[in-house]
C-alpha cells in the first residue's frame, strides 16, 4: 500500500483540447467508410507541423503510425502529403521478425520495443490502425482484450503519449455506441476516452459526425464535430492520384448517437422525423428564419414532439447551429441557400477558438518531394 500524500499529483495534458489526451489510449471507432483513417492521418498531420490547439501547440513532434489495412505507397503517403504533413516527423510503424520480414505490432509483446522508439523518435502520437490487427487470441473471452490493452495503456500513462487505436462498430446493432465497438466489449470498459464517427444520411453534403462516445477526463457536453472527407489529388513519380482528407466544417448539436439511431429505427420513427422536420421549418419560418435552442425545444414540447426526434430531424430539416458562447446557448437557423443541406452555412470552417480544431491549410497538390504544385 502507499498513502496518498506519497503520490505526485500531474496535471492532465491534451494532445488535443478535450478530444484526445496525453497519457491515456484513446479508441477511434465507426463504421466504415466514415473517415476515421483520414481523421488519423489530419490528426498525426497536425501534430507534425505544432498546429493542433493543445499541449503541444507550437512545438512539431514526431508521429507513428501502424497501418494494416491501408497500402503506404498507394493510400496513406498521398494522404499525408495532401494534408500537409511534416513528412519527416511522420514515421511508418512495423515490427520485423528475426527472419527479417515485416509484421504488425503485437500487442503487448513489443510494447517495450514500442517505448524505445518513442524516445528515439521524440513520438507525442501513436496510431494503431486499426487496433485488433495488433491482437490475437480469443478476444470475446473475459480479460483477453483488457491484458492487451492495460500495458499499452500504462505505456501511454509513463512517457506521456497519446496513443489512439482505431476501430470498426459491428455491422447490427444498435444502442450504445460504445458497446458496437467490434471484437470485444471490453474496449469501451478499458480506455478513458473514445471518439465515435457516424455518416448523417440525410446531409445533402456527404458530411459525418464525430462525438466523444466515452470520456471519464474531459468536461461534459462538448460538442460534437461535423466534417467531410474532401477530394485532393496528389502527384505521384507513375502520375496524379486521388486521395481524399479530413476536412472540418463545424459544430453541431448532433451526436453519433442520434445518427446511429436514426439509421436503425423503424419505419415509424422514419415518419416521425419527417414530420417533426416539417413543423421545425415552419417554425423557424415563423420566427424569421432563426431561433435560440431553448426557445425551439419548448415549442417543440408543447407540440407533443420529443427532444430526442427534433434533433434528429434537424439534418432533414436543412438547420445549421452555430453557438453563441460559453452559457449561451446555441441558435438554430435555416439553410440561407434554402437547400435541405443541414450544414452548408458553416463551411467556411469554424472558429478555432470556439471549437478547439484548427482547420487544415487549403488543400493544395503536392508533389512526391512535398513542393506546392
Amino acid at each position: 500500500m502507499t498513502p496518498v500524500s506519497g503520490i505526485a499529483m500531474r496535471r492532465r495534458q491534451w494532445l488535443w483540447n478535450n478530444y484526445v489526451p496525453l497519457g491515456e489510449l484513446t479508441i477511434a471507432a465507426g463504421p466504415a467508410g466514415t473517415g476515421k483513417s483520414q481523421h488519423a492521418v489530419w490528426l498525426a498531420s497536425a501534430v507534425s507541423r505544432g498546429t493542433l490547439p493543445g499541449e503541444l501547440y507550437g512545438h512539431p513532434t514526431s508521429a507513428l503510425y501502424m497501418a494494416s489495412e491501408d497500402s503506404w505507397s498507394y493510400t496513406l503517403a498521398p494522404r499525408f502529403h495532401a494534408s500537409g504533413a511534416d513528412l519527416d516527423r511522420v514515421h511508418r510503424l512495423y515490427a520485423e521478425t528475426v527472419e527479417g520480414s515485416e509484421s504488425v505490432l503485437r500487442l503487448p509483446v513489443d510494447v517495450e520495443a514500442l517505448g524505445d522508439v518513442i524516445n528515439e523518435t521524440d513520438a507525442s502520437l501513436i496510431v494503431f490502425d486499426a487496433l485488433l490487427s495488433t491482437m490475437s487470441g480469443d478476444l470475446v473471452k473475459q480479460g483477453v482484450v483488457r491484458s492487451v490493452l492495460e500495458p499499452i495503456s500504462r505505456l501511454a500513462q509513463d512517457m506521456n503519449v497519446a496513443i489512439l487505436g482505431i476501430a470498426h462498430f459491428r455491422k447490427a446493432g444498435a444502442g450504445d455506441p460504445l458497446n458496437m465497438i467490434s471484437g470485444s466489449a471490453e474496449f469501451g470498459q478499458v480506455v478513458r476516452s473514445a471518439i465515435g464517427f457516424a455518416r448523417d444520411r440525410d446531409a445533402e453534403d456527404g458530411s459525418c459526425v464525430m462525438s466523444l462516445i466515452k470520456t471519464n477526463i474531459a468536461p461534459q457536453g462538448l460538442p460534437s464535430i461535423r466534417y467531410r472527407i474532401a477530394p485532393a489529388v496528389v502527384d505521384t513519380p507513375d502520375g496524379p492520384t486521388d486521395v481524399g482528407t479530413f476536412e472540418v466544417i463545424g459544430e453541431t448539436d448532433q451526436s453519433v448517437g442520434d445518427l446511429l439511431d436514426q439509421q436503425t429505427g423503424t419505419a415509424e420513427d422514419r415518419s416521425e422525423r419527417t414530420e417533426a422536420a416539417e413543423w421545425l421549418r415552419e417554425y423557424l419560418l415563423d420566427q424569421g428564419g432563426s431561433a435560440k435552442a431553448s426557445d425551439v425545444l419548448k415549442a417543440a414540447r408543447a407540440d407533443g414532439i420529443a427532444e430526442a426526434t427534433l434533433k434528429r430531424a434537424r439534418s432533414k430539416a436543412g438547420i445549421s447551429t452555430k453557438r453563441q458562447g460559453f452559457g449561451k446557448g446555441s441558435v438554430w437557423s435555416l439553410d440561407s441557400s434554402g437547400s435541405h443541406s443541414a450544414h452548408s452555412a458553416q463551411a467556411s470552417g469554424p472558429d478555432p477558438n470556439e471549437l478547439n480544431v484548427i482547420p487544415m491549410p487549403p488543400r493544395t497538390t503536392r508533389t512526391t518531394e512535398g513542393e506546392t504544385a
